[in-house]
């Protein structure tokens, strides 16, 4: 019997093909939904944290046990903080009986192995994925080019890792969680997540009259999202490595699953929406 078997470059340039594929179709399609805003921009990011409640639960739970319960929990969870950061009234089903069933969910699931820290996880990752957005958009100041900001970061610093990884190579990062990562990408990614967003907000303050502190200020906040971002995208590393797998899902081809999208996207939205809700932001604005 012969095998024929494909060079690794051949591998290597299928999976660039498909990962530029794939952001040629999800960028405009993300920006879009955050120019129009609104219902879309809400409906958008509640379908993202549902799936992405969907892909982590499907990943923690054995096989023979089933965890629809669980992502309808995590919807109800959502919606009722929906309620509360849109200032409707959410009913009192969702305000206590949702966050009651969900302790009650990872109480049993303990009993059966489950670590609760993995439903922490589970549940905390789509919560920054929906409550963020939301409170980012509502901002009086450039909501919307804030969460442009958000994805100049991630993006940039996903471009300059890649390719700056790929073309120079050197001492791994972290070996033990992620053995691709190395500190060349690390540097590229930086240079070019700082560099895309530094430019954007003073792109936004030219062509709109809104944008936020410049000069070395600047820098260091965009600079320290990019660090951010890349953390997050090593922590997800670290989770995958302690569940086996290699890729959380395969919805999005050659990025994996929405988790393995999103992972940069939750912790810098976090790193943005933290400075909001200490009030930090607002200082930042021109």
């Amino acid at each position: 019997m012969t095998l024929s078997l494909q060079p690794r470059s051949a591998d290597k340039s299928s999976e660039l093909v498909l990962r530029v594929v794939s952001a040629v179709v999800l960028a405009p399609v993300t920006i879009g939904v955050t120019i129009a805003g609104g219902v879309v921009f809400d409906a958008f990011w509640f379908i993202a944290a549902v799936l992405m409640s969907y892909e982590f639960l499907r990943l923690i739970t054995p096989r023979h046990r089933p965890f629809w319960g669980a992502v309808f929990i995590h919807a109800s969870i959502l919606c009722a903080l929906y309620g509360f950061v849109r200032e409707t009234e959410p009913s009192i089903v969702l305000k206590l009986i949702a966050p009651s069933l969900f302790a009650l969910f990872v109480w049993n699931e303990s009993r059966a192995g489950i670590l609760p820290f993995w439903h922490v996880m589970a549940l905390f990752y789509p919560l920054v994925t929906f409550v963020a957005p939301l409170v980012i958009i509502s901002h009086d100041h450039g909501g919307a080019v804030a969460m442009i900001w958000i994805f100049a970061v991630v993006w940039g610093t996903d471009i300059g890792a890649f390719f700056v990884g790929r073309l120079l190579g050197g001492p791994k990062l972290a070996p033990s969680i992620s053995p691709g990562k190395t500190w060349s990408g690390f540097m590229g990614g930086l240079l070019f997540g700082t560099g895309i967003s530094v430019a954007w907000i003073e792109l936004a303050g030219l062509q709109w009259g809104w944008g936020w502190v410049s000069g070395p200020s600047l820098i260091l906040i965009c600079l320290m999202a990019s660090v951010i971002g890349q953390i997050g995208d090593l922590f997800e590393s670290f989770l995958k490595r302690r569940l086996g797998i290699k890729d959380s899902g395969r919805l999005i081809p050659g990025h994996g699953g929405i988790i393995d999208r999103l992972d940069s996207f939750v912790f810098v939205a976090l790193y943005l929406l933290l400075l909001m809700v200490s009030g930090a932001f607002s200082g930042l604005i021109v």
